[in-house]
């Protein structure tokens, strides 16, 4: 008898900020102590197969270095406790604050919808300021919104039915896994694949040894080829005509627009492509009855990235193709999410303007609140500007409390630290946000140590707090059975019976009503967009600015063998990873009087970051590239690669500006 069928499989969803969330089998033996993990093969997307990552995500469960006690400041050094002994302290010291003092900080470190974002009804009960999620996918999310609505797209499945895929700043190879072997199968049948990148990624040159096509474009500049593309499609006879008189609003603006510049001559001088390969894109793009463009969101991190999105939208529109671009699902399901978080808990008065997330560092330094939870995420790493971050962060009047897995970055700075369960510890409900997979999780192990869940952490701090008994009184399960009670209409009778036995559900496509725009129509000239500040109509905005100086632009990779910094705390993955390194073009480091293996310096005005000098000949000239999030530990000046990077905002969405941040670059 298998371990199976003998009830210790148990079925959950990888929790990781990831498109593909994966389905995963959690082996645990009588007891309900964790054993191992494995892909599950009955999930429709994932087939049985875990990344390199989640694959050993049970050294993270296991792990000698794993958080099991509470631990509380005393005498400057962080000591183990009680769980009473701390939640009085957080009581002691929130307790007397006005809830605009106190500030929510989360982010993806797990995308369950319960244990992610019940913490936010605790602190929505407290009046707590929460902020603006600006570091991800804000400026993709703008600009894909101002002009397609929903964020909805095709299903991701589709894919293998195209006659042309288009990967415009996606390394799936790092970021989308299973969606290689997909892309492997449309090559052999001959369908052509393109990828844009702005250096020869792992993604770029898989698909270039079966046959596809690359375009290396300069840093910021995809709006002027979408553009350029767009006017060939009007110059052309391309352009759907009847599409766009039924669906656009702003066409004739538009049209107008993109014939008015925007040659092919003056795309190839401002993204460094040679006009035959705009021409080549462009036939293929008019060739393909079944395109597909899958986006990444990277490549949107920049101070243009919202005009970016929004003009890749508009050329598809013209093309009549616009519900061939995927960029994120999250529209798809339609979850009534508010019942977990609860915004009406939130006391008369209470402010509800989010603060930017992105500018944290700057709001903190000012002196701004003085107390902060922060719960699947590590800002001292992730968040902009980091190095003010963790100056801030650490202030003497900020009281702060951390719950996690590990004592992290940030957790090190924190006053109390409390210990979290790992994803195969906890109930929670998952859904996708590239495909259209929902599924229900129990818990399949018991929690190491004394980890308690996040709606079990918070609840308590609810509690201590004598908050309203509906931030107390829950479960993770009952919480689950009230988000899908009220969502009720989103299922069908046989979708609700298979989430309820814990299997991954992908759900009936919605039926389109309208695309979700201000006019519910597709805007390719948008009022909403003039009044936040930006263009009327989409524009390729040059990216100088007086705060990004230096010689080199950087490049911050996704990494192959960590993902965010989650996984900095297995010694396997670190040693996997090696020593943090820049990657230069070998003609660069020459120039620089730099070798490969020496220590280089990064520096701007913000920060220095000094690692290991690599050769790539795959990076452009001009640029340098660093992979992954380093440890501060690996690095001298004790910060990570975002202590460079600027808290200033994206022209749409208040999106992170990661991608447009230089630097000078020289031998340490």
């Amino acid at each position: 008898m298998t371990r199976a069928s003998a009830g210790l499989a148990r079925r959950t969803t990888c929790p990781l900020d990831c498109p593909d969330a994966c389905g995963v089998l959690v082996d645990v033996d009588e007891q309900g102590g964790f054993r191992a993990l494995r892909g599950d093969p009955l999930h429709p997307w994932s087939r049985g197969v875990l990344c390199g990552k989640t694959a050993l995500y049970g050294e993270l469960v296991r792990a000698e270095n794993r958080l099991l006690h509470p631990l509380v400041r005393r005498g400057g050094a962080l000591v183990r406790a009680s769980w009473d002994e701390a939640l009085d302290l957080v009581a002691e010291r929130v307790a007397p604050l006005s809830g605009a003092d106190v500030l929510a900080l989360s982010y993806g470190g797990s995308m369950g919808l319960v244990q992610r974002k019940f913490p936010n009804r605790v602190l929505n009960a407290l009046g707590a300021t929460h902020h603006d999620g600006g570091i991800c996918d804000a400026a993709a999310d703008a600009g894909y919104q101002s002009v397609l609505g929903r964020v909805l797209g095709p299903d991701l499945d589709e894919v293998e039915g195209c006659d042309l895929l288009l990967l415009w700043g996606c390394d799936a190879s790092r970021t989308v896994q299973h969606l290689q072997p997909r892309v492997k199968a449309l090559q052999e049948r001959g369908v052509p694949v393109f990828v844009l990148d702005v250096w020869r990624t792992d993604t770029v040159r898989d698909v270039e040894r079966r046959g596809g096509r690359a375009l290396i474009l300069r840093p910021g500049t995809d709006a002027a080829l979408a553009l350029a593309l767009a006017r060939l499609a009007f110059e052309r006879g391309a352009a759907d005509r009847a599409f766009l008189a039924r669906e656009c609003l702003g066409a004739d603006e538009f049209e107008r627009h993109a014939r008015g510049a925007h040659e092919r001559a003056w795309a190839a001088r401002v993204t460094g492509l040679a006009e035959a390969e705009i021409e080549a894109l462009f036939q293929a793009l008019v060739a393909a009855r079944a395109p597909f463009v899958k986006t990444g969101v990277g490549w949107t991190r920049r101070r243009n990235g919202g005009n970016a999105m929004r003009a890749v939208c508009a050329l598809l529109a013209v093309l009549g193709r616009a519900d061939r671009v995927h960029f994120e699902s999250y529209a798809h399901f339609g979850l009534a999410e508010e019942v977990v978080f609860r915004p009406d808990l939130r006391p008369p008065g209470a402010p509800t303007e989010p603060v930017s997330q992105v500018g944290l560092g700057r709001e903190l330094a000012a002196g701004r609140f003085r107390a902060a939870f922060v719960w699947c995420h590590d800002p001292a790493v992730t968040l902009p500007d980091s190095a003010r971050f963790r100056r801030a962060f650490a202030r003497d009047d900020l009281f702060t409390v951390v719950h996690d897995h590990f004592v992290t970055e940030t957790a090190a700075l924190a006053d109390v630290v409390l210990p979290a369960t790992t994803f195969v510890e906890h109930a929670d409900l998952y859904r996708s946000y590239g495909h259209r997979c929902v599924q229900r999780a129990s818990a399949s192990a018991r929690p190491a140590g004394e980890a308690r869940s996040n709606v079990d952490t918070f609840a308590a701090i609810a509690r201590r707090l004598g908050l309203a008994r509906e931030t107390w009184d829950v479960t993770a399960e009952a919480l689950i059975d009230e988000l899908v009670a009220a969502s009720r209409a989103r299922f069908t009778p046989d979708e609700l019976a298979r989430l309820a036995r814990g299997e991954p559900v992908k759900l009936t496509a919605h039926a389109r009503q309208g695309w979700g725009t201000p006019s519910g129509r597709i805007e390719l000239a948008s009022e909403a967009c003039q009044r936040a500040g930006s263009t009327r109509l989409p524009a390729h905005v040059a990216e100088e600015h007086p705060e990004e100086r230096g010689g080199f632009g950087l490049v911050c990779a996704p990494s192959i063998h960590t993902h965010n910094a989650t996984y900095s705390h297995s010694a396997r993955h670190a040693r996997k990873a090696g020593r943090p390194r820049a990657f230069l073009h070998p003609d660069d480091l020459a120039a620089l009087g730099a070798r490969a293996g020496a220590p280089l310096r990064l520096w701007n005005a913000r920060a220095t970051v000094t690692l290991e000098a690599a050769a790539d000949e795959h990076v452009p000239r001009g640029l340098v590239r660093v992979d992954g999030l380093p440890r501060a530990a690996d690095v001298p000046e004790g910060h990570g690669i975002n202590a460079l990077v600027s808290g200033g905002v994206s022209d749409l969405g208040g999106g992170n500006v990661l991608y447009s941040t230089r630097c000078d670059v020289g031998p340490a």
